[in-house]
């Protein structure tokens, strides 16, 4: 066999164990469970948006009673995480919110994820389908950038998001955001400040008024 041949041979011997090297990551990352739930630990206080200072809208009386299921996505800090209560899905906005991560128990019985484990401890990372590991960073503190429209009406209610898709916030129909000349998805998320939430991210452009 001529050397030629023989290196071809070896770099693709090469290559076919690099590929099933990664294969294990590849196939984890696809069968990571997004949305893993998890018991109430004690009743959990959710809240549309970020609790800090000067938040609209934050007093809905929301609460994930003890014993009942509350889906984790994220943790934003050390107390701070982002879940969407199953209740209230898709029947009643907002149904992703704020609560404190202390207040969320052990996974329960489901599908692809055993019961009985604690929520995880790594801080704005969610699981993805994307990334090879089976997490991607949430890009939660997404800076200011340049209006071009100011307060611009929204016709509905919405999500903020970040550029992988993560929620980050809420915003209700009525209220107004400053509208930014950034977009994704072909247009259909854009980015815009909402100073009710007092927060940045991307929302679907068939929620402005204009």
């Amino acid at each position: 066999m001529s050397p030629s041949i023989l290196r071809r041979s070896s770099a693709c011997i090469a290559l076919a164990a690099a590929a099933l090297a990664l294969a294990p990551a590849q196939l984890s990352a696809a069968k990571a469970k997004l949305f893993v739930v998890y018991e109430a630990e004690h009743d959990c206080v959710v809240y549309p948006n970020y609790p800090k200072p000067g938040v609209k809208g934050q007093k809905l009386g929301w609460t994930i009673p003890k014993g009942d299921t509350v889906i984790w996505r994220y943790n934003v800090n050390d107390t701070w995480a982002v879940v969407s209560d199953p209740s209230r899905s898709r029947k009643r906005f907002p149904w992703w919110g704020f609560t404190r991560k202390s207040c969320i128990g052990r996974s329960k019985t489901q599908k692809d994820y055993p019961a009985g484990i604690p929520v995880p401890s790594r801080v704005r990372q969610g699981r993805s389908h994307v990334a090879s590991s089976g997490w991607r960073e949430v890009d939660y503190d997404q800076g200011p950038t340049a209006i071009v429209q100011h307060g611009v009406r929204l016709r509905k209610n919405g999500t903020l998001r970040d550029r992988a898709n993560f929620v980050v916030g809420n915003v209700f129909a009525e209220w107004h955001v400053d509208v930014t000349g950034i977009t994704r998805s072909g247009g259909h998320w854009v980015y815009v400040y909402s100073p009710a939430a007092r927060k940045w991210g991307y929302v679907e452009a068939e929620k402005l008024d204009r």
